[in-house]
């Protein structure tokens, strides 16, 4: 993974915020984050507690989202996208779609409400409380972190090809993580009804 997605983060960052405010949050390493162990968790601790001291979730969510660097880009996330609207019309009920999306590792469907959780990634590059994490940034993290970096994956690489399939408006939940502490990286996609 290169960084010209932080590059991307940092300079929407900037404009919204400021020199000073991107200067607290990326440091001056958005070019070189990806030395060593103890360098990327320091950095990323402090990437991560300087976008919650902003108080602008929905913004940097947002920005994080749009700049994931994982997927394949647009085409990457189309083709998926494809996939995922060409299952759907041919099932006939919302189970026999998910039955039939081999994507995720573990899938559960409650009403319309798909519960996708990523298993853990099996790397011995990782902080404490990354293990297990697929980000190659965010695997690094000694300490828990909130859930705002966590939209980038959650959001932003597994939830973008529902949004083409499907639209701009349905419905994508971050539900828990691994760097906050929690059990998984899981997500909730809020699916149109099959109607018949």
């Amino acid at each position: 993974m290169n960084n010209a997605w932080l590059l991307k983060v940092s300079a929407d960052v900037e404009a919204k915020h400021g020199k000073a405010v991107r200067d607290k949050i990326f440091g001056d390493k958005v070019d070189n984050v990806w030395s060593d162990h103890a360098s990327k968790s320091a950095w990323f601790e402090n990437f991560t507690t300087e976008m919650d001291k902003l108080n602008d979730k929905d913004f940097l969510t947002a920005t994080l989202i749009k700049h994931c660097p994982c997927g394949g880009g647009e085409a990457g996330f189309a083709k998926h996208a494809a996939i995922l609207k060409e299952s759907y019309d041919k099932s006939e009920t919302l189970a026999e779609f998910v039955a039939t999306t081999n994507f995720y590792d573990k899938k559960k469907l409650d009403g319309n409400v798909l519960y996708l959780t990523k298993n853990k990634a099996r790397s011995k590059d990782t902080g404490l409380c990354g293990k297990g994490c697929h980000c190659g940034l965010a695997k690094h993290a000694d300490k828990y972190v909130s859930d705002i970096f966590c939209y980038c994956c959650t959001v932003g690489h597994t939830g973008r090809p529902f949004q083409i399939a499907f639209g701009d408006d349905i419905k994508i939940e971050f539900v828990d993580s691994l760097i906050i502490g929690g059990k998984g990286c899981t997500m909730a996609i809020h699916l149109p009804e099959k109607t018949l």
